[in-house]
């Protein structure tokens, strides 16, 4: 992707971002160089971004690969500075769509694109707690209705370590978190809540849209989750013994045919797609 600002004025009305420092930060940072302290500068410039009814397209055109590396600081290696601003940017693509849309024109469609690979990328990652890449996964269905058919096909079309992160994330809705045999490293008190996070500093004031939610709807169903299984098996043989395999399998039997899954499937949209909902908690966790 291009970057071209050269010495073009900023025309677009700031209120957080310190100019000079914008300018500044044009002026010597080089996407090929190391994220530093400077990079802040983004973190205002996202909040008046997000606000604004007019985002200068040549500005915010520049600065996009800064912030796409900044996402990938905070993603994948956790940068407690970076992380900061891909909230903040992460608010403003949310709230702000049309226009940031609008002001970056067909380079929109790359960011989506980035962040889809993004979470496949953090989905296929070893050793880490079954829900770690859902609050990536749900920020990116949440950002463009299009994204969580693209992210369905590349999961069940992609490896067995994906499939079976994905299927762990599904056993939240299988089973309450006492009767989880998956989750026997979450140590976390009602860590299952964790399910509806976002990558947000406000993460309820994100949601998926009534499109996205009837989508998942007809797509995680009992035939769908139990197809999974059986591709994962290699991979579960690795995580129990043969008799608590066939416990797993009987449990997941009783989920569907006595409609827990269904409950919680329900609850869980439910409250997803709520815009006011505060806290997000399971109604009955253990």
């Amino acid at each position: 992707m291009s970057t071209s600002f050269a010495c073009s004025p900023i025309t677009m009305e700031l209120y957080e971002t310190d100019i000079y420092k914008l300018q500044e930060f044009i002026t010597n940072e080089k996407i090929e160089g190391e994220f530093t302290e400077e990079y802040l500068i983004l973190y205002d410039f996202a909040d008046d971004c997000k606000c604004a009814a007019c985002i200068q397209s040549e500005l915010i055109g520049y600065l996009l690969p800064f912030y796409l590396k900044t996402t990938e600081q905070a993603v994948i290696y956790k940068n407690k500075t970076a992380v900061d601003i891909y909230c903040r940017f992460n608010s403003m693509v949310f709230f702000n769509q049309r226009n940031f849309e609008r002001a970056v024109g067909e380079k929109y469609q790359f960011v989506m694109e980035y962040y889809i690979k993004l979470t496949i990328k953090s989905m296929e990652t070893e050793n880490q707690g079954m829900l770690a890449w859902v609050p990536l996964f749900n920020t990116t269905v949440a950002f463009y209705t299009d994204n969580i058919l693209q992210l369905f096909k590349r999961i069940f079309e992609g490896s067995l370590r994906i499939k079976y992160s994905f299927f762990r994330y599904l056993s939240v809705l299988l089973f309450k978190e006492s009767d989880n045999l998956l989750a026997a490293d979450e140590t976390k008190a009602f860590w299952t809540s964790d399910i509806w996070d976002f990558d947000s500093q406000l993460s309820y004031d994100f949601f998926w849209n009534n499109d996205i939610v009837e989508y998942f709807d007809r797509e995680i169903d009992r035939e769908k989750i139990e197809i999974l299984f059986e591709e994962i098996k290699p991979l579960l043989y690795n995580v129990f013994e043969p008799e608590l395999m066939e416990l797993f399998r009987e449990q997941m039997e009783q989920s569907f045919v006595t409609g827990v899954f269904q409950k919680r499937k329900s609850e869980y949209l439910q409250k997803i797609s709520c815009k006011s909902e505060k806290t997000r908690y399971w109604d009955s966790s253990f």
